[in-house]
């Protein structure tokens, strides 16, 4: 009977929600108006950040190694710069969404230094301070007090919008994407990219000032080309290439993404927190925002950035794909700060529970982590297959991809530990078990404890200085 009840009463909280969604309308582009946002001059070396989707962990572990990174010296362009320096555009999803909008609107500018006589100059340490204390706030219990306040309880769609003015009130300022493209304009952010998911059509959104023609890289037609080659050593049948031409023609709309310049949107005064909480949310809990161009009848359910592609690399290997033909000098280096939450880090409780639904109440996303893995490892296959032809891809001289992940960071022992996490662990304890604590740092949009923080800021240093021989002989190759 309680059951029953429980589940009237979440179905009825759902249907209260439905019927008080509320529409983020924008005006329609001027008709024959020239592009919202001109495009930039392109580059012959590009570097991009990819942050991955994982709520606060992920905003905190990227806080942390865009620290690490802007530490990091590197010889660029004949001169002796920070990493973070050489960085031309972000790609992100959900709590990498967060991450990469406070790195946007509160940077300082490209005529401040990055690095000092001694590291970091004084300006940079004290925004990676706030930039690593703003990520590890309580936003949901802010969300909440403001879901009461405004009476928007049991509406996920509201819980988008009060999560987006929680953010603005403490450091996102009301910033739109016409004074984001201000700070691209003038050099002194990276070039971003927001991450949703069209739930109507399945398709991939961008939020983004770029060209919706910076995404055009034409896979499908490079790869029927490759296929109906005549010198390839096994040709494909007529029946083979037809049923493999249906299959490619039916792919060819979901690999491309939506923008607001392609639907005919003017999205200048859209405000960036709005978009952040859009690729962050995850219905049926918060979201999804739902848009509507002024004067036309459809709507556009736009959510979590991570259901398919939970790191932020498909928008931008597509960019840079795009950006990077065959044949050409130019090179690019992708930086993955992957805290996407290990899919195999609750196996070892499932393994010995006889209560299998008992794993949602701490990982609710879980049927869908299923599908993102197994997504995750069919694209991993698809990409290396087609790097090893060398006709499709650019070779690895040409484009780069180094992943950053929170898991891989090599720890010794107790001695290792923050300072904040002595007393949560043993003295005894092994480089495994702080490595299992560190795996197992849940998804919400709150840090549960300063050391799961302290945790994630150390073990973003530790995975840059692991890999950072990787990124500065790739920048320094040019």
């Amino acid at each position: 009977m309680k059951s029953i009840l429980a589940t009237m009463l979440v179905s009825a909280g759902l249907v209260l929600t439905g019927c008080f969604a509320k529409i983020q309308h924008l005006p329609a582009q001027p008709q024959g108006a020239e592009a919202l946002f001109a495009p930039l001059p392109d580059q012959d070396f590009m570097v991009g950040l990819a942050v991955s989707g994982g709520g606060s962990r992920a905003a905190t572990f990227a806080a942390g190694a865009l620290e690490a990174l802007a530490e990091t010296p590197v010889q660029f362009k004949g001169s002796a710069r920070s990493v973070l320096e050489t960085v031309s555009y972000m790609s992100s999803v959900s709590g990498g969404s967060l991450a990469t909008a406070y790195y946007v609107a509160k940077k300082p500018p490209k005529s401040e230094a990055v690095l000092g006589e001694q590291g970091l100059s004084p300006r940079y340490r004290e925004f990676f301070s706030d930039y690593k204390k703003a990520m590890q706030t309580n936003f949901q219990e802010r969300g909440l007090i403001r879901q009461l306040t405004y009476f928007r309880a049991l509406n996920p769609t509201k819980l988008a919008y009060s999560l987006s003015e929680v953010w603005d009130a403490q450091f996102l300022d009301e910033i739109t994407f016409a004074q984001l493209y201000e700070r691209e304009l003038r050099g002194d952010i990276p070039r971003v990219i927001l991450n949703g998911t069209v739930y109507n059509s399945g398709q991939r959104f961008a939020f983004t000032t770029l060209p919706a023609a910076d995404f055009d890289y034409d896979f499908i037609s490079l790869l029927t080309k490759e296929l109906k080659n005549p010198n390839r050593p096994v040709p494909l049948t007529p029946e083979g290439m037809a049923i493999i031409q249906k299959g490619l023609d039916e792919a060819s709309r979901q690999f491309l993404p939506l923008t607001f310049e392609r639907i005919g949107a003017d999205y200048r005064n859209l405000r960036l927190s709005l978009a952040v909480a859009t690729s962050a949310s995850f219905p049926p809990v918060v979201g999804p925002v739902t848009y509507q161009i002024e004067g036309t009848p459809r709507y556009l359910h736009i959510g979590d950035g991570g259901l398919f592609d939970n790191l932020g690399t498909e928008s931008l290997t597509t960019l840079f794909l795009k950006k990077i033909p065959q044949g050409s000098p130019k090179r690019g280096l992708i930086i993955v700060i992957d805290t996407s939450f290990p899919f195999d880090a609750g196996a070892a409780a499932l393994d010995h529970n006889d209560k299998g639904f008992q794993v949602f109440r701490e990982d609710p996303s879980r049927v869908v982590g299923i599908m993102e893995e197994r997504a995750n490892t069919y694209q991993t296959l698809l990409w290396h297959s087609l790097r090893t032809q060398g006709v499709i891809l650019p070779d690895f001289a040409h484009l780069r991809i180094v992943v950053l992940k929170h898991v891989d960071a090599e720890w010794t022992g107790y001695q290792d530990l923050p300072e904040s996490c002595r007393d949560d662990f043993a003295a005894d304890v092994t480089p495994l078990q702080i490595k299992q604590a560190v795996a197992l740092i849940p998804t919400l949009f709150k840090i549960k404890t300063p050391c799961h923080g302290a945790l994630l800021v150390k073990a973003a240093r530790k995975v840059v200085e692991q890999y950072k021989h990787r990124i500065v002989n790739f920048i320094e190759a040019q």
